[in-house]
């Protein structure tokens, strides 16, 4: 069950829905509308350390930014 961001195309509000069903109908949660559009992703998609499945390693980077250096963003 994957999770997916959205932008409404009304509201302009971003949000993410956890997404139960292939056909599923999503809602802008802020003014209700059905007029949303998926955002791509890049989720997994970054450079940096990883392990043998692909997933990046989570130690490999501060808390606070997605450089693989700390010195970058402190």
């Amino acid at each position: 069950m994957p999770i997916y961001e959205y932008k409404c195309n009304d509201c302009g509000e971003e949000f993410e829905k956890l997404v139960m069903k292939k056909n599923q109908e999503i809602e802008c949660p802020k003014c209700g509308t059905k007029n949303v559009k998926k955002k791509f992703s890049v989720f997994g998609m970054m450079g940096g350390e990883s392990n043998s499945w692909g997933v990046e390693n989570p130690g490999s980077s501060c808390s606070g930014c997605s450089s693989s250096s700390c010195s970058s963003c402190h």
